[in-house]
C-alpha cells in the first residue's frame, strides 16, 4: 500500500507569488505510486497540482494569491491508495499602497490631521516614513500613521510610507498643505 508522510509531503507550505507551482509531494509504495493534489473546495478541480514519482519536477502555471487553501495529495498504486491534507499559505511583496490623510490633505494651521498607510504583502508588511521633520508628530504603535497636533507651516510638505516585507517594498506619497 502507498504511503504519504510528513517527510516527503509536509502538511505546511509556504510558496512565493510567480515562483513555478509545485506541490511536490512524494510517496512511498510497490510498485511506485502516481501522486496528484487537487485544492479542496476548486470546482472541477481547475487546480490540480501533482506529479508522478517518476517525474518529480513536472509543474504547472506560476503561484498566484489563488493558489493559497488546503490540497488534497493522493498517492494511488495497484495496492490501494494514501490520502494526506497540504496547507499551502502565498507570500507577495508588498502591493496597493495606499497613503490618505485625514479629514483632509489641506490643514489650517493650528489644527490636527493624521497621515495613513496601508499596503496588502505576505508577511504583513511593516512601515517607514519619510516626511517633514516637526516636534509635534505621533506614530501609531504599529508605525502605520502619524498624527499632528496643532499644524504649522513645519508639517506641510511630502509624506512618503514605505510598506516592507522580506519580499520587496513598495512606497506611497502625499502631499500636505497648511495654510
Amino acid at each position: 500500500r502507498p504511503s504519504l508522510g510528513e517527510r516527503g509531503c509536509p502538511e505546511r507550505r509556504r510558496w512565493l507569488e510567480g515562483t513555478p507551482a509545485e506541490l511536490g509531494c512524494a510517496a512511498t509504495g510497490n510498485p511506485p505510486p502516481r501522486v496528484t493534489c487537487a485544492k479542496l473546495g476548486d470546482p472541477g478541480n481547475a487546480t490540480e497540482l501533482g506529479h508522478d514519482s517518476r517525474d518529480p519536477a513536472r509543474a504547472t502555471a506560476n503561484v498566484t494569491r489563488a493558489h493559497a487553501g488546503t490540497y488534497q495529495c493522493r498517492a494511488t498504486n495497484a495496492h490501494g491508495s494514501a490520502v494526506r491534507n497540504v496547507s499551502v499559505a502565498v507570500e507577495y511583496g508588498p502591493a496597493g499602497v495606499t497613503v490618505r490623510v485625514l479629514p483632509s490633505a489641506n490643514v489650517t494651521r493650528g489644527s490636527g490631521f493624521t497621515v495613513d498607510c496601508g499596503a496588502e504583502g505576505v508577511p504583513a508588511p511593516t512601515y517607514t516614513w519619510v516626511l517633514p521633520p516637526a516636534p509635534n508628530l505621533r506614530w501609531a504603535a504599529d508605525n502605520r500613521s502619524v498624527t499632528v497636533t496643532g499644524a504649522t507651516t513645519a508639517n506641510r510638505g511630502l509624506y512618503t510610507c514605505t510598506a516592507s516585507n522580506r519580499h520587496g517594498r513598495r512606497a506611497g506619497s502625499v502631499v500636505v498643505r497648511v495654510d
